[in-house]
């Protein structure tokens, strides 16, 4: 098996998560004794190429290639290893880039940053799967490297109330803190949520205990729930927050507000910079 992982395909996208596909790649091929090709795939030109354009693209394209080769001199130390850049569909550059090289696997991480977060289906990871003539290792990264996972996107729970806290001494908490939802722990264990609009119903005084409030059957979510799957039960169970349990301890909260800045995250990466700022300068023309 080790024997045919001698010519490893490795697409990189200067992400954390891709750089972890990396490293497994290098261990693959130490294993096999192989040679690993670093990838990056460029985005096309989306307008007719002006000689300004071209310039710019050559330079970046240098600048990339140059990149790959210090990222990988320092990950693949004492590994033969070549660097490639391609333009177009990164899944259409990965798969024809394979077969090219005769590539005996690829490893792919199955998120990168080049997008705002999305499911894994239809991601280019799949697509490269779909496609492959060979065998394809994809790496899932950790919840906080992972653009489409709660752990990125929630705030870590430093702030939580307890159920003989007083209404008083939680809408103060909330005030200090700008926040309208608390999670409610007994000990190291979830037993409810608190929102501002339980504290303001007409049967609660200061010194009511918010134990008596608060809602006992909580929602709750894994910090590797994506956050499709959290805006989903956001919207139909109609809660402003869901506290986020890994391994049944409360790590954090994951609120409306935080979904939709993440889905707000529209920057494209800094190495497409230049070329969209040169884009928007020449007029596009359609093509027959």
């Amino acid at each position: 098996m080790a024997s045919s992982f001698q010519r490893i395909l490795c697409p990189v996208e200067f992400d954390a998560n891709s750089l972890e596909a990396l490293k497994t790649a290098a261990e693959m091929a130490r294993l096999a004794s192989g040679t690993v090709f670093v990838l990056h795939v460029l985005a096309p030109i989306a307008s007719t190429p002006t000689p300004e354009l071209l310039d710019a693209c050559l330079a970046e394209e240098q600048a990339v290639r140059e990149r790959l080769t210090e990222i990988a001199r320092a990950r693949l130390e004492g590994l033969s290893f070549e660097v490639l850049t391609r333009t177009g569909d990164p899944a259409i550059g990965i798969v024809h880039a394979e077969e090219e090289l005769n590539a005996g696997l690829v490893v792919i991480a199955t998120h990168t940053s080049r997008n705002t977060p999305r499911s894994f289906s239809g991601s280019i990871a799949e697509m490269v799967i779909r496609e492959s003539i060979c065998p394809v290792m994809t790496v899932r990264p950790s919840p906080s490297g992972d653009p489409d996972a709660v752990g990125s996107h929630m705030t870590a729970s430093s702030l939580t109330a307890s159920p003989d806290m007083t209404v008083a001494h939680v809408q103060q908490m909330m005030s200090l803190n700008r926040c309208r939802t608390l999670p409610v722990l007994e000990g190291d264990k979830l037993v409810g949520i608190v929102t501002d609009r339980d504290l303001a119903s007409s049967d609660a005084t200061s010194d009511t205990a918010i134990g008596m409030l608060m809602t006992s059957e909580v929602l709750t979510v894994s910090p590797r729930s994506s956050i499709q799957e959290a805006a989903r039960l956001l919207l139909e169970c109609e809660v402003e927050a869901l506290p986020v349990v890994d391994d049944q301890k409360l790590v954090g909260i994951i609120t409306r507000s935080d979904i939709l800045k993440a889905f707000s995250s529209v920057e494209p990466p800094p190495v497409h910079r230049l070329r969209s700022v040169l884009a928007k300068r020449t007029p596009t023309v359609s093509r027959g």
